[in-house]
């Protein structure tokens, strides 16, 4: 009788781990479908799915001006919404007070901009009065946050795209428009499941040929690839076409390459001076890269 209390009680035990082994796992299970079935938004959806140009072609570092490039400054902003962009893609850095400015890659290269010669080529940030006060080729103002969330929250019609930032909790916390017109270009696998969490919407995956599988079995809707990378992969991508991903190539400003893969392997590209109202490159160089 003895033995069978102690085996009654080991058994009880035992039942009770592998019921709560099997809620731990249920809850896993719970999670990753919930990650794996995330969409973008349905706005999103239905302005990508409308085949106008407008939707096919992102202004890259906020637009060409002038044919310079990467300057995502409020010239080139406001010039891009003129022709009528209603995807911009600015590039963010953040300065040393806290707060997003337009800035491509790097404190060095935003540096290397400006026309003042003021501050040392170097990786310490700058202060936003600093960044305020200064120039991108003695020409251009840079784009602060207070500005975009100005232009942004009167144009209801741009959805923003950020690029060089994977602080999704300040993207979330800092810009005060509509975040389904916010598309976050994220970098990495973690980071893709990471944004979720921390409250994107709309992520935006940057992938290579070998994040195929990945792609399909976690049921990304968009993706941003480079155009080597497309040359080379054509076909594949033009199965995940096939699958509703949405799938944008940088950089273009190149005719033939945008009429080869527009709506055939691609949903559009980034591009610098392409008129798409006009199907022409507004510069005298037309490259892609």
């Amino acid at each position: 009788m003895k033995i069978f209390k102690i085996n009654l009680k080991l058994i009880k035990v035992f039942i009770n781990n592998f019921v709560f082994f099997i809620i731990f796992l249920f809850s896993i299970s719970c999670e990753k479908n919930k990650i794996s079935n995330f969409t973008i938004s349905e706005n999103l959806i239905n302005f990508l799915n409308n085949k106008n140009y407008d939707s096919a072609f992102i202004a890259h570092a906020a637009g060409g001006i002038n044919s310079d490039t990467y300057t995502n400054s409020i010239e080139a902003l406001e010039n891009s919404i003129e022709n009528g962009f209603k995807l911009i893609e600015i590039d963010f850095i953040e300065t040393s007070d806290g707060f997003f400015v337009g800035g491509h890659h790097d404190w060095p290269s935003f540096k290397k901009k400006l026309s003042n010669n003021k501050y040392i080529i170097d990786k310490k940030p700058m202060t936003l009065n600093d960044v305020m006060n200064s120039k991108i080729y003695n020409k251009y103002h840079p784009l602060t946050i207070d500005y975009i969330n100005d232009i942004f929250s009167k144009n209801k019609k741009l959805i923003l795209v950020t690029d060089k930032t994977n602080n999704f909790k300040k993207i979330v916390s800092d810009f005060t428009f509509d975040q389904n017109r916010i598309i976050v270009e994220i970098f990495g696998r973690d980071n893709y499941f990471l944004s979720i969490k921390e409250g994107i919407i709309n992520p935006m995956f940057s992938s290579t040929i070998s994040d195929y599988n990945f792609i399909l079995e976690n049921n990304i809707k968009l993706i941003a690839i480079h155009s080597n990378d497309l040359v080379k992969n054509k076909d594949k991508y033009k199965k995940l076409i096939k699958k509703n991903v949405f799938i944008f190539v940088y950089t273009t400003n190149n005719k033939e390459f945008i009429e080869e893969h527009i709506n055939v392997n691609v949903s559009g590209f980034y591009t610098d001076f392409w008129n798409f109202n006009k199907n022409v490159c507004t510069n005298d160089t037309c490259l892609t890269y």
